[in-house]
């Protein structure tokens, strides 16, 4: 059997230093050329001829063969798989480095061997975009959290909303206040330079919270829209029955009242309104005026069937230097003098009789003599003026003109 050496296997490519090995062999010039077998000699030395540049290209055998592959810049640093890494990781970084520049190869080489001790990542981007992906409750989280967020962000707009509703309510409730009391006090400012010879002044007007709620509950009694930006302006859900909605919007102008007349432009225009009266005493005519609100708000209350007592609708306009009317004979609290049974005109007119009969009546016995009529002495109890409690003051009027007529005969 004979072997024959130096011949590659069939199937696979011979590779350049077998190529060359095996033309040594087979060419008989060159195989006897006494330089080939210098150059033999010089292929244990690899690293001589590859440094030695054209000589060792110029030489033959392996070294020649290393030498051209080293000039040309086709050897990458020896077979597939043989750095330090091994494996996938030297498959791909000797691929990369046959498309670089020598400098590039030099650089990555360097790179590898400096990061060799660490653990490298493999994959590339793609993989580390894969690793990096958040799940689908990762991504469903955010979303709740921006729901939560702008739901909270609603609450909060909407409570701002409500305070900012309920401060323009309060300044727009508190300036008709102010404006109101301004009305009265000039009318009767102007009435004062000419009050005539009746002796008496009417005054039908009423500023209580009854007549304000009113104000604010009309429209939005009727209408929808006007409803569902009240229900906001107060704070409250819009699907509130109009009790709920009314009791709240009673509570605000309550309070409205009370900062008003604490207030120092309540307060003086308080101190004003009485010096007003004060002139009216003065010159003996008595103001007569409605000491609570009979207006339309007390069906309304009826309707939606909401109790109140009598100090919603109370007049803050009533004093004591003025006769009020009621609503029932016990209402008034001394010094106040308030009477029941009769309208604000028909007291007018009862009282400018009493002036008639008796023109030296001041304003504090004319409230007196009514004060008197509208008692019962004999059961201690307040009661309603009436037909016979006219007759019976007009009376009392006459026996107070004579007595005073003795007085002024018999000093």
């Amino acid at each position: 059997m004979s072997v024959r050496l130096g011949q590659p296997a069939p199937g696979i490519a011979p590779r350049p230093q077998q190529q060359q090995q095996q033309a040594l062999t087979n060419n008989p010039k060159l195989r006897d050329d006494p330089r080939a077998k210098d150059t033999g000699k010089g292929s244990s030395s690899s690293g001589k001829a590859g440094d030695s540049g054209d000589k060792g290209v110029s030489g033959g055998g392996k070294g020649g063969a290393k030498a051209l592959r080293n000039r040309d810049g086709m050897d990458t640093g020896g077979q597939v798989g043989s750095y330090t890494g091994g494996g996938y990781g030297g498959i791909e970084e000797n691929t990369n480095a046959r498309f670089k520049s020598p400098a590039g190869r030099a650089g990555a080489q360097g790179q590898h061997n400096a990061l060799s001790g660490y653990p490298q990542s493999q994959g590339g981007p793609q993989a580390q975009h894969l690793r990096e992906s958040p799940s689908a409750a990762q991504l469903d989280l955010p979303r709740e959290q921006q729901r939560a967020g702008g739901e909270r962000e609603q609450s909060a707009n909407a409570a701002r909303q409500a305070l900012e509703g309920r401060a323009k309510l309060r300044a727009a409730v508190l300036d008709r206040l102010l404006h109101g009391m301004k009305d009265v006090h000039g009318r009767l400012a102007k009435f004062l330079k000419n009050p005539g010879r009746l002796g008496v002044v009417n005054l039908s007007l009423v500023l209580s919270e009854s007549s304000i709620t009113y104000e604010l509950w009309k429209e939005p009694s009727g209408v929808p829209e006007r409803r569902a930006r009240m229900a906001q302006t107060l704070g409250v859900p819009p699907e509130l029955s109009d009790a709920m909605l009314l009791r709240a919007l009673m509570t605000e102008v309550h309070e409205c009242f009370e900062e008003f007349m604490a207030s120092r432009p309540g307060r003086e225009i308080r101190a004003e309104y009485e010096e007003v009266l004060a002139g009216y005493e003065a010159v003996g005519v008595l103001p007569v005026m409605p000491g609570f609100d009979t207006g339309p708000m007390q069906a309304e209350l009826t309707r939606v069937g909401l109790p109140h007592d009598k100090d919603f609708a109370r007049s803050i306009l009533i004093d004591p230097q003025i006769l009020a009317v009621g609503i029932s004979p016990d209402d008034g609290v001394e010094p106040q003098v308030m009477v029941a049974g009769l309208s604000v005109a028909q007291l007018g007119t009862i009282i400018a009789q009493l002036r008639r009969l008796n023109p030296r009546l001041t304003n504090r016995q004319v409230l007196n003599l009514m004060m008197l009529a509208s008692t019962d002495i004999k059961k201690a109890m307040r009661k309603a003026l009436g037909q016979s409690e006219v007759d019976g003051v007009q009376e009392m009027a006459r026996q107070l003109l004579r007595l005073q007529a003795v007085e002024l005969l018999y000093p």
